[in-house]
């Protein structure tokens, strides 16, 4: 069988690293794991975040400049975390550990070939 890709789509980094972390120690060897964030982290958009972060600041369980300590959360990170499987047994069990950590998608492709344009 020609290996399979398993291509998990999540909306952050650290979910992506949860599910590369749990398909590890099921035995999955981290040679077979690619993690990769599609989106870089944006930067706070400056025409919402002032009222809300001015909002946050008097907060008495917020202490310190909010926007340096918080706004480093606001971001989109979308991460996709692609295994390789060799079997269909194999497709089957990294789809069904990467559903656990609650994906926004799972794609299962195949190679296509490369003919030689000679």
């Amino acid at each position: 069988m020609t290996p399979q890709f398993v291509i998990a789509l999540y909306e952050s980094k650290g979910y992506a690293q949860d599910a590369r972390n749990r398909l590890h120690t099921e035995g999955v060897p981290l040679s077979d794991i690619s993690v990769i964030v599609l989106h870089d982290i944006a930067p706070v958009p400056a025409d919402t975040s002032e009222t809300e972060l001015a909002a946050l600041s008097v907060s008495p369980l917020i202490l310190g400049d909010v926007q340096d300590t918080f706004a480093q959360f606001i971001k989109n990170g979308e991460t996709a975390v692609i295994v390789t499987a060799g079997t269909a047994a194999d497709v089957d069990f990294a789809s069904d550990v990467l559903a656990l950590f609650d994906p926004l998608a799972i794609e299962v492709l195949q190679p296509r070939m490369v003919r030689d344009a000679r």
